[in-house]
């Protein structure tokens, strides 16, 4: 990926201000057709527990940088995707220059989806 990802998974402890701080995340849906068959199955509520849980998959060099700077997006995860239906998707890797994750209400990763996904 060489853009960047926006997420409105609020309650996901990767969520920094709409950007992604993993440093590698998962998108699910191995049978999508739509949007509605993906899900970020990287997601994990916040949390003490979560937070720690998820220590070894976090962009911490990027997040850093990201403090510094508000003309750039320095917070660009690496995305394994396993929907290999999207137009995206190459070699189980997202090519798209920009990502959107989508689930203001998610609890669990099934409540998110990946909006980027085309047919």
């Amino acid at each position: 990926m060489s853009g960047r990802l926006i997420c409105s998974a609020t309650e996901c402890v990767h969520n920094i201000n709409s950007l992604c701080s993993a440093s590698t995340i998962h998108v699910g849906g191995m049978n999508a057709h739509t949007s509605g068959g993906t899900q970020c199955d990287t997601f994990a509520e916040k949390g003490f527990r979560n937070a720690v849980a998820n220590m070894g998959n976090m962009n911490v060099v990027g997040e850093i940088k990201q403090l510094f700077t508000n003309s750039s997006v320095e917070m660009s995860p690496q995305i394994k995707c396993d929907a290999v239906r999207c137009v995206h998707n190459a070699d189980r890797l997202c090519n798209a220059n920009n990502i959107q994750i989508y689930g203001p209400a998610a609890a669990t990763s099934e409540g998110t989806q990946c909006e980027t996904f085309a047919d």
